[in-house]
């Protein structure tokens, strides 16, 4: 069996987190030596099973002294784990700490592969453009989301050894005894990024006023989602719970999903929105819906920020149940190219092929 080092800053609820959390589970429970560092104090919104050691950093913000001090010494911290446990491999996600990991491991010997979880069109902060050029190169590896992502860092990093994996699907459970109601969901965090204002202005132009709109999860733009909700007129339509456990209860009782996003590294949701069976309404955003639709076939893809049109294939699967239903049984076969396993499996033979 084999021993891993997973690096990540937190736990908190996001795309990139629940996907470490489903390779941690998966190897795990395959009885591989799990070690999840965590470097940033936070309160864990994924289930970790109990096999998987867990290592708190305890790194927190503050004022600047106080920060870089802090950031030395989770940067020593790291590579005291790194050299005790000399693991078979490390793996760490998203650019600044995949920097910090890169460089925290140097001169160990150990095989060390990242992953960036955003769009990677995304502008990054000049420095951190700047060091991931030039420590990426020293990665064993590189796993890309999506093509796109693939090509873009072989551009920027001039690292050869990339594979595209994608995330793994988290297990939906369709809820037999709910019946269908005239919702469409989106869920995701509420950034500009998400697109969540465009939905709203989509759903001023369908005409069948008993479709609601249900928007799960929170960020810093609920309040002006709120207010622009109200001014269009959809108070009574839109329904914002803010962050819910129960997703799938959601998942089953809509009856379309809306995917407005104008930029992604990739669209969890989505992937498990049409796992559950939702016909989907996906703006074509650079990186993410484009390697998951293939348009008309088990949903749609739209112009980015095209309103109009985006409107427009809401109404006909509102107006369509027929159209509803092949789109949905479409989009239900995603399940068997992005069941956690066969991804953890992915992720094992790339880090450990190596």
């Amino acid at each position: 069996m084999s021993k891993v080092v997973l690096v990540i800053p937190t736990m908190h609820q996001g795309g990139a987190e629940r996907v470490m959390s489903e390779l941690a589970n998966a190897w795990s429970a395959q009885q591989h030596e799990i070690h999840l560092v965590l470097l940033a104090k936070s309160k864990s919104f994924y289930y970790i099973n109990d096999n998987v050691i867990i290592h708190n950093l305890g790194f927190s913000h503050s004022q600047l002294l106080n920060k870089i001090f802090n950031e030395l010494k989770v940067f020593f911290k790291l590579r005291k784990i790194l050299k005790e446990q000399n693991p078979d491999f490390v793996l760490s996600f998203m650019s600044k700490y995949n920097i910090l990991t890169i460089l925290a491991a140097s001169n160990l010997n150990l095989k060390v592969f990242v992953s960036d979880r955003s769009n990677p069109k995304k502008q990054l902060p000049f420095l951190i453009s700047f060091l991931r050029k030039i420590t990426y190169r020293f990665a064993h590896g590189i796993v890309a989301q999506t093509s796109l992502a693939k090509s873009v860092l072989e551009e920027n990093t001039g690292n050869r050894n990339i594979v595209v994996i994608p995330n793994p699907l988290k297990a939906v459970s369709v809820c037999e005894n709910i019946e269908k109601d005239k919702i469409i969901l989106n869920v995701g965090r509420l950034v500009e990024e998400k697109g969540q204002k465009y939905l709203l202005e989509a759903l001023t132009k369908i005409k069948d006023t008993e479709w609601k709109i249900a928007i799960l999860g929170d960020g810093p733009l609920y309040d002006q989602l709120k207010e622009q909700a109200e001014k269009l007129g959809l108070s009574d339509r839109v329904i914002m719970p803010g962050v819910v456990n129960e997703i799938d209860h959601w998942l089953t009782k809509a009856s379309v999903f809306a995917f407005p996003s104008v930029s992604e590294g990739f669209p969890n949701a989505l992937v498990e929105a049409m796992a559950a069976g939702l016909p989907c309404v996906s703006f074509d955003c650079d990186a993410g819906p484009r390697d998951i639709i293939i348009d008309g076939k088990n949903g749609y893809l739209v112009p980015v920020r095209d309103v109009e049109v985006f409107a427009s294939r809401l109404e006909t699967l509102i107006n369509n149940a027929a159209i509803r239903t092949r789109l949905s049984k479409e989009a239900a076969k995603i399940v068997n190219d992005f069941g956690v396993e066969k991804i953890s499996d992915d992720y094992l033979a790339f880090c450990m092929g190596q």
